[in-house]
């Protein structure tokens, strides 16, 4: 629901949960040497549509501590698009934007902080934002956009006044 709310009428939504994306495995590292032995999947387009985006936004919620497993295959994938794709790296970091969803900071320190190592953010703040379901008394299920500051930092967020 993040993602609709943050998106304007033209934008493209893309979830994880419908790219049909295989795990790195049963393979020889092809992607070291050349191209990925499963470079046919959802995985490249996917990266060539961060290409063309002026914005791309991560909704990544924690389980059991961790960012979700879709969050790490596609990191895990991404080593082979950006091994032969070295110049469109910074590109993507520019313009991407995360937004993590999560129990609590003092339970979890490291969730946000995790991001902003993998992708050497100048400017962190810019480019991550945290929710603790905690804070607003939320479990997995619940609804964060109930909450009208949510909605606030979101807004600030995006850029939305």
């Amino acid at each position: 629901m993040i993602a609709k709310y943050i998106s304007l009428k033209d934008d493209l939504i893309l979830y994880m949960r419908e790219i049909c994306i295989q795990p790195c495995a049963d393979c020889n590292y092809e992607c070291m040497s050349g191209k990925c032995k499963y470079h046919g999947d959802g995985v490249y387009s996917l990266f060539e549509q961060f290409n063309i985006a002026d914005k791309i936004f991560f909704i990544v919620p924690m389980y059991c501590g961790n960012p979700s497993a879709l969050y790490f295959i596609l990191n895990e994938r991404s080593q082979g698009y950006f091994m032969q794709n070295e110049n469109q790296w910074n590109n993507m970091v520019e313009k991407l934007y995360i937004i993590g969803v999560y129990g609590s900071a003092e339970e979890y320190p490291v969730f946000l902080r995790s991001f902003a190592l993998q992708y050497s953010f100048a400017d962190v703040e810019k480019h991550i934002l945290g929710f603790e379901r905690h804070k607003y008394k939320q479990k997995m299920d619940s609804f964060l956009l109930d909450e009208d500051d949510v909605k606030l930092k979101l807004d600030i967020f995006i850029n939305r006044h």
